[in-house]
């Protein structure tokens, strides 16, 4: 989790990432933050750029130790990203397909020269380190055809760390927010991520 988030902030090195942090009289005795979010603008993940990431931990604490380690729970992950940045991704990349984000799923269009061939709709599905695209409808020519089931189209996500699960997939008309879960985080703080957290959050990270 720390080197998710640390891999992503070393690439806004001139935004610095602000956190929000709530914090309640019952949670700072148990010595926790009750919610810190940070949203991260940006990232890059396979050639897509994502507009923005946002992680929000529950419960969050540090306990000391050599080294330190950071605990929280449950952990939330949620990518969001736009039509413009899909459509420079597929030029990028030079697939011969035309993707739109819509409230019904993703389509695919194929065509020739401008003219559409056929078209695709699908739903969206967890695949390892990818997003794929399961076919639900497609036409050729505008009318109605058999699917294709070994068809396929992926889109890339971020480096996600162990554990984490998708809970939920919202598509939208020009953006798509898929959102990840972590039960319960315990990991080191490392001095080198420290260190880099420390600069792009300005919050000081005890015993760093």
């Amino acid at each position: 989790m720390l080197a998710l988030i640390d891999a992503t902030a070393a690439r806004v090195l001139d935004h610095p990432i602000r956190p929000r942090v709530k914090a309640t009289p019952a949670g700072l005795l148990r010595g926790e933050l009750d919610v810190v979010k940070i949203e991260v603008p940006a990232v890059l993940a396979a050639g897509l750029v994502l507009d923005r990431l946002v992680i929000r931990a529950e419960h969050v604490r540090i306990t000391p130790g050599l080294p330190p380690r950071l605990h929280a729970k449950p952990v939330g992950i949620r990518a969001y990203v736009s039509q413009a940045n899909v459509d420079r991704w597929t030029r990028t990349s030079r697939l011969p397909i035309r993707i739109t984000l819509t409230e019904e799923g993703v389509k695919l269009a194929a065509g020739i020269r401008g003219i559409r061939m056929g078209e695709v709709l699908a739903d969206l599905e967890v695949a390892g380190p990818f997003l794929r695209l399961a076919p639900k409808r497609m036409t050729i020519g505008g009318m109605p055809a058999p699917l294709v089931r070994f068809l396929r189209g992926y889109l890339p996500l971020p480096p996600l760390p162990r554990g984490a699960r998708m809970v939920d997939v919202r598509p939208a008309d020009g953006e798509l927010a898929v959102t990840f879960q972590i039960d319960e985080l315990d990991e080191p703080i490392t001095p080198d991520i420290a260190r880099r957290l420390r600069k792009l959050t300005r919050l000081p990270i005890p015993g760093f």
